[in-house]
């Protein structure tokens, strides 16, 4: 029996890899054994962690699109040719195309547990491309864990840092099958009742998350970025939605000092900046690198030499771009 306690998947490939079966191809698997594996939990980088958005993976062969399918692939089996992998991988909802159909998150899903085969933990959250009830026909665990029941919020331990993903998705399960549902969000009141009642008391640094910009999002009736302010552990707020990267500063006012910064990630490859990012905890800091593999709007394909060449210039201008966190409590 090859797979098992005293042997697993990662000793396997480590050992096709030392003997050159797995010499060649662009698969996942390939990559994965090009890497130089030092063996065990020395694979893993407990404080790395890769941060995805917007993947619009269209799991319907025959619907033509896909683009987003091969983005995905690609974005896989760059993350698994780290020389060391992430100890975990967050994404920031809109696994689905368009509607929320099964086949998209079972699609999305064959790519995903490449990363959980190879010892990364993936937690997926809600955007408004999204349907929860097909989200948990493929993936019925989050039914059990989520923080909120008819939500699907997440809470994630990374170790130096935990991360909370909430739920914005207003969109009803009940809609069509071929409509999107409300595109901007918002927090169901029993999610505002639990954020508010936990945040506060949260005992280590924690990110904030959701598929949805900051100030579409409330709490209690006020603007959620009220409740990142007033509690002490909040080292920023991350989201994807807008297909850009970009950073924002949230003040209280202009006699405060106290501040939230905000980031915004790539998609994966469905329009705008398409790429991924990587966080780092170091020395009290969470840096994030955005990793920018191409860039387009709104289709991949230009009409014009000088469109090819401006979207080159953006990837030139972005790669390798950081928004740094200092976490609270860090030592100056």
């Amino acid at each position: 029996m090859i797979m098992g306690e005293s042997f697993s998947r990662r000793s396997f490939l480590r050992l096709l890899g030392a003997t050159g079966v797995v010499t060649v191809g662009d698969s996942p698997a390939a990559h994965a054994a090009d890497r130089l594996f030092t063996g065990g939990a020395a694979d893993h980088d407990p404080n790395l962690i890769v941060l995805l958005s917007d993947c619009h993976v269209n799991g319907n062969l025959k619907a033509g699109d896909a683009y987003q399918r091969g983005r995905l692939e690609a974005t896989v089996a760059e993350i698994l040719r780290l020389n060391q992998l992430p100890s975990r991988a967050i994404v920031f909802g809109d696994l689905a195309w368009l509607w929320g159909d099964r086949m998209d998150y079972e699609y999305g899903a064959s790519q995903l547990n490449l990363l959980e085969n190879a010892g990364i933990k993936v937690t997926i959250g809600m955007g408004n491309h999204d349907r929860r009830s097909t989200f948990l026909e493929v993936y019925p665990e989050y039914a059990k864990t989520t923080k909120v029941p008819g939500a699907i919020v997440s809470v994630v331990d990374a170790g130096a840092v935990d991360f909370i993903m909430l739920d914005g998705l207003q969109g009803q399960d009940d809609r069509a099958p071929n409509d999107m549902g409300p595109e901007s969000g918002a927090l169901s009141s029993d999610q505002q009742d639990w954020i508010l009642s936990v945040l506060p008391k949260w005992s280590k640094p924690v990110f904030v998350c959701s598929h949805y910009p900051l100030h579409e999002l409330k709490a209690g009736g006020k603007p959620l970025g009220l409740l990142l302010l007033d509690s002490l552990n909040v080292a920023g707020y991350i989201h994807g939605h807008d297909h850009q990267w970009y950073t924002k500063f949230l003040y209280r006012n202009w006699s405060s000092s106290s501040m939230v910064r905000q980031l915004c990630l790539p998609s994966t490859g469905h329009w705008g900046d398409i790429g991924y990012a990587l966080m780092r905890i170091k020395d009290g800091k969470a840096v994030v690198t955005l990793r920018e593999r191409e860039y387009y709007y709104p289709t991949p394909n230009a009409k014009t030499p000088a469109v090819v060449e401006t979207w080159k210039a953006i990837v030139s201008d972005r790669q390798g771009l950081k928004c740094t966190f200092v976490l609270p409590g860090a030592k100056t």
